[in-house]
């Protein structure tokens, strides 16, 4: 997903606040909540969100000093699988803040990965954020496993549900994050025997001795480990195309991953210099870059 550019280096509005809220239903199933709180510098009545998921049952609301309203959403495919969402809403006048919130289904951010299901999404900033919220919510009957990337900054478990969020202030134009995060279903654990408790007694004890070692060799490692796992896919994707350029939509279907997925993936890859992107017709052919 791509916050839009408001317009050159001077914007149309300020945006206070960008929180994204996602609700796993089921793995081909997840409901998606943007809520943007913004200031306008001019007149203003429309605000268009860029996402690579499809956007299902769109909905939202407007919040205008103490009065809310229900507004206008029309989805439209720019292309090859880029939606653009317009928002439509009764004229801003310089100076005067809303806060806007948009619900609807969508599907393709997780994908089977070494056995296990994973959770991939990707959103880059085109002007500066105040604050900016990312919550994933992920019912019972579903564990959490590796990769978890970012590291979130507050984890909640219920009987009913887990809770991952992240937060990250005073974005500038260009911070782009990755959140990828595994799970599998729930892992059922039998009651220890007293046995066991002696055993993971004695096995804390150690683990304890040696935390501050390990902690300073986390923070060591813990961006190596984000870029192995985010290498493991390029490789895949040159040793593709050493064979000859590819269109983009035909590498989702050759890895057996989600457009979105790979879209995040080609991303990357176009900023370290590795491939080229070439526009043809609503997709983009891909090239090795020599």
């Amino acid at each position: 997903m791509t916050v839009p550019l408001a317009g050159g280096q001077t914007y149309d509005y300020e945006i206070n606040a960008y929180a994204v809220y996602f609700e796993v239903i089921s793995p081909d199933d997840i409901k998606e909540t943007i809520e943007i709180d913004l200031t306008s510098h001019t007149n203003l009545s429309q605000y268009v969100i860029y996402t690579d998921y499809p956007v299902d049952n769109p909905s939202a609301i407007v919040e205008l000093g103490k009065g809310v309203e229900t507004i206008n959403v029309t989805v439209r495919e720019v292309l090859d699988g880029t939606n653009a969402v317009y928002l439509n809403f009764p004229m801003l006048k310089p100076s005067q803040s809303a806060r806007i919130k948009l619900t609807f289904e969508t599907r393709g951010m997780i994908s089977e990965a070494d056995g296990k299901e994973q959770f991939t999404y990707y959103i880059k900033f085109s002007q500066p954020v105040g604050v900016f919220h990312m919550q994933l919510l992920v019912p019972k009957g579903y564990a959490i496993l590796s990769p978890i990337i970012p590291s979130p900054d507050k984890v909640e478990s219920s009987t009913n549900r887990l809770l991952l969020e992240w937060t990250r202030n005073n974005i500038r134009v260009g911070d782009e994050f990755y959140f990828i995060v595994g799970f599998s279903g729930e892992i059922k654990i039998e009651k220890p025997s007293p046995l066991t408790y002696l055993v993971l007694f004695l096995a804390g004890m150690l683990l304890g001795a040696g935390g501050v070692y390990g902690y300073f060799l986390y923070n060591e490692r813990k961006r190596e480990k984000e870029m192995e796992f985010l290498r493991g896919d390029e490789e895949k994707i040159m040793a593709i195309l050493r064979e000859g350029p590819v269109l983009q939509s035909e590498l989702a279907e050759k890895l057996g991953v989600s457009k979105a997925k790979v879209s995040i993936i080609l991303r990357e890859m176009e900023e370290k210099g590795l491939i080229t992107r070439v526009k043809e017709g609503r997709t983009y052919r891909i090239y090795i870059k020599e």
